[in-house]
């Protein structure tokens, strides 16, 4: 059993630990900031930039006029919002008042947006006119919690006019074990919880981001992850803890993408889900490493296209591992490349694999990831709302992760995929992770998602949803013949699409629930229908076989 320790003493070194405890919190880390250096540019947004003195002083009047509205400790507000500066000044406003931000995908429309928002217990609900504010009032007859609805631009713009402010917010303000946000879980493998994080977890999670990357007053980090995702958070937050300017955007432009980082003077980015293989994925320029990017914080670092995107691109790349409960508890180094890897877990944390019965499993053998921390507060405080769910997950005092990896003799942990996401194959479990992994290794693929298929037989069968590279040409049957070729013959791919992309969340998440759901239909290829079996030695035609 981890043995507890007084909350905040988990960081000891960097900017975090330079902040007393109380002061750890959205509203003191800002404040702080803007008194330091008023002056200083925060970040740019189309092409204005802002400082952090601009951004606290609209905090305060929003604050305040929230606070003429009702909201305060406690209150919760939902924000549906693009990536836009009026997306801070409210997540910061709300937290200066002690009350909750629920920041909501802006993806979500009808049923899905209902039950978060009454999940949530949603006091008032804040949305950008247009389709965003027409989705919340559609429903908002059915949200009993939720008062007042405001549009930006339109209602809310009084609310966030900056307008000069005589004296503070009132009240004591949010403490570090606050609860500051209630962050909504993607809901791959079921209902989406809602997750409670304090004001001192995101600000560690901020903390814990800029140790990963190195992140230093000299650096222009481009953020274009939505709020709404756990990575708009933290990289915004190591901003404010380092000195280092933001480059904010509410969408990412793969076409442009380069130009821009040049532009701007990008020397780190995060590059979640698919981004690395549509970047890799465009076609080469004499000017590639022509760039002022120094890092990339890739979740995941591709493995087989690792060191061929640095030395392309003339850069590094960063991996960890974590989660909106958790914080980022496993990471590469900058001075080391472990293509593959998730890296090694921070010492402040606890990091096992464990087997079903919940005892650790020795290096090389599979087994579920779990997590505690003698820091409380580097932790989420749970499930909103979900006290059952929440004492499953986080059951013998760790927090189960549902993610099976493997660990190597040098302590470095090896993702295979999620316990729910493996593919089970007469008998076996076939990792999905493993399986795009070896169908990415084609040099006509670009990327792709390993889901089962319903047998005839029972259980399931592979199928592959593969996308090719911009002017890549190759069948279903010639990659198939590939895996028979170089994949472990119980791995192989019986069904395969060629589409033109996968379906994502806003998160750029692959939505593999909609794979299985639409099954393998008329446009899958189905190897045993073109007459091949696959065997141990390799595939053989069925009139033969």
């Amino acid at each position: 059993m981890t043995t507890m320790h007084a909350p905040g003493s988990g960081i000891t070194t960097g900017p975090l630990a330079r902040i007393p405890f109380p002061e750890r919190t959205l509203s003191d880390l800002l404040g702080r900031e803007a008194r330091r250096r008023p002056d200083d540019v925060l970040f740019t947004h189309e092409r204005r930039d802002h400082t952090v003195g601009e951004l606290d002083a609209r905090v305060e009047a929003a604050a305040r006029n929230l606070a003429d509205r009702g909201i305060g400790p406690g209150s919760r507000v939902a924000l549906l919002m693009a990536s836009t500066p009026e997306y801070l000044v409210s997540w910061f406003a709300v937290a200066r008042l002690g009350a909750v931000e629920v920041p909501i995908n802006t993806a979500y429309r009808g049923e899905l947006l209902r039950y978060q928002l009454n999940t949530a217990r949603v006091d008032l609900a804040v949305a950008d006119t247009g389709p965003l504010l027409d989705a919340v009032e559609s429903v908002r007859a059915e949200v009993p919690t939720l008062g007042e609805v405001l549009g930006f631009p339109g209602t809310y713009s009084d609310v966030l006019e900056a307008a000069p402010v005589r004296g503070r917010t009132p009240g004591p303000g949010p403490a570090p074990d606050d609860i500051a946000s209630v962050l909504y879980t993607s809901g791959t493998t079921g209902p989406s919880k809602g997750v409670l994080l304090t004001h001192h977890q995101q600000l560690a999670f901020g903390h814990l981001f800029t140790e990963i990357t190195d992140l230093g007053p000299d650096d222009v980090l481009l953020n274009y992850s939505p709020f709404f995702h756990i990575s708009g958070k933290f990289a915004t937050l190591g901003c404010l803890l380092t000195g280092a300017r933001m480059v904010l955007r509410s969408r990412l432009s793969i076409e442009r993408f380069w130009d821009e980082a040049r532009e701007f003077g990008v020397t780190a980015f995060i590059a979640i889900g698919g981004v690395c293989h549509m970047l890799h994925g465009r076609a080469p320029r004499p000017d590639d490493a022509d760039n002022p990017v120094r890092v990339v914080y890739a979740v995941p670092a591709p493995a087989e296209i690792y060191h061929d995107f640095e030395k392309r691109f003339g850069l590094t790349l960063v991996e960890a591992y974590g989660s909106t409960e958790t914080n980022l508890i496993v990471n590469s180094a900058l001075d080391e490349s472990l293509p593959g890897s998730c890296g090694r877990p921070n010492p402040i944390f606890d990091v096992r694999v464990v087997d079903e019965d919940g005892a650790e499993v020795d290096a090389g053998i599979p087994g579920e990831v779990v997590v505690s921390c003698p820091d409380p507060l580097l932790l989420s405080a749970g499930y909103d709302g979900m006290p059952e769910i929440t004492a499953t997950a986080w059951r013998g005092g760790r927090f189960h992760t549902g993610d099976r990896a493997v660990r190597d003799a040098t302590g470095a942990l090896w993702f295979k995929d999620r316990i729910k996401d493996s593919i089970r194959r007469r008998g076996e479990n076939i990792s999905s992770y493993e399986v795009e992994r070896l169908v990415n290794g084609h040099p006509a693929v670009a990327e792709s998602a390993a889901v089962g298929a319903p047998s005839e037989l029972g259980e399931e069968e592979v199928r592959a949803v593969v996308v090719l590279r911009a002017g890549a040409s190759v069948s279903a049957e010639d990659l198939f013949l590939h895996y028979a070729e170089s994949m472990p013959y119980h791995m192989v791919p019986r069904f395969i699409d060629i589409v033109a992309e996968l379906p994502r969340t806003p998160t750029d998440k692959v939505e593999k629930y909609k794979l299985r759901t639409q099954g393998a239909g008329e446009n899958s290829w189905d190897a045993v229908a073109a007459g091949w079996r696959m065997t141990r030695e390799g595939p053989v035609r069925a009139d033969r076989a």
